[in-house]
């Protein structure tokens, strides 16, 4: 009998999400998806003298600069939805007026959608001659999610399932689009544990003796 192939690892990051963990096929894409919306128009409507080769190197450059934003990690994206969740919330709140307790919380079915809207301004000789706007949606649908806290930070995940929904869109046309669905079943450590709660602060910790 033969035993069926490891599951690929889940995207770690937008850019992992939209394209996969080859870098190298994210810059292609994004090149295109320059090319293909304004950016060479732009600088010719300003530029008449711009060479083709100075043409595609601020294609490359457009491209870098969205690949940079697309590093945003997928698990920073959710907990900052998490943070807001009521259930978490008081798990924390109960888990750091008592140092060395801990909470398991069953998240029922949710969804947290996170939304972006940079832009990259394209200037020649200093003058601005156009504005690429991006739109970034990334959805995260969960369901039947376990999560454990201890001392007001989430400290890992056990059991349940994850769709990921990614878009990216460049001057409101939609040029990347991909879903994923991670199912969860035994226990993701979070590192050094998502904050639920803003630090205290050092009088908070510390009050004043009467």
């Amino acid at each position: 009998m033969t035993a069926a192939p490891p599951s690929p690892p889940p995207p770690a990051s937008v850019r992992d999400l939209l394209f996969g963990d080859d870098g190298e096929t994210a810059t292609e894409a994004l090149v295109a998806a320059a090319r293909e919306n304004e950016v060479a128009a732009m600088l010719g409507r300003a530029a008449r003298g711009l060479t083709d080769s100075a043409g595609e190197t601020v294609e490359h450059e457009v491209a870098s600069v969205v690949n940079g934003f697309l590093s945003m990690d997928l698990l920073d994206l959710a907990a900052a939805g998490w943070i807001k969740h009521r259930s978490l919330a008081e798990a924390a709140q109960r888990t750091r007026a008592a140092p060395g307790s801990e909470e398991v919380v069953a998240m029922a079915t949710h969804k947290v959608t996170s939304t972006h809207r940079p832009c990259v301004d394209l200037t020649v000789d200093g003058a601005r001659v156009g504005t690429l706007d991006l739109a970034l949606t990334v959805a995260f649908e969960i369901r039947g999610m376990v999560a454990v806290v201890r001392e007001a930070r989430m400290t890992s995940l056990r059991c349940g399932s994850c769709t990921t929904t990614g878009t990216l869109a460049m001057q409101r046309i939609v040029v990347a689009s991909r879903r994923c669905t991670v199912d969860l079943p035994g226990s993701l450590r979070l590192r050094s544990g998502i904050p639920l709660l803003p630090e205290p602060t050092t009088s908070s910790r510390n009050p004043p003796r009467r």
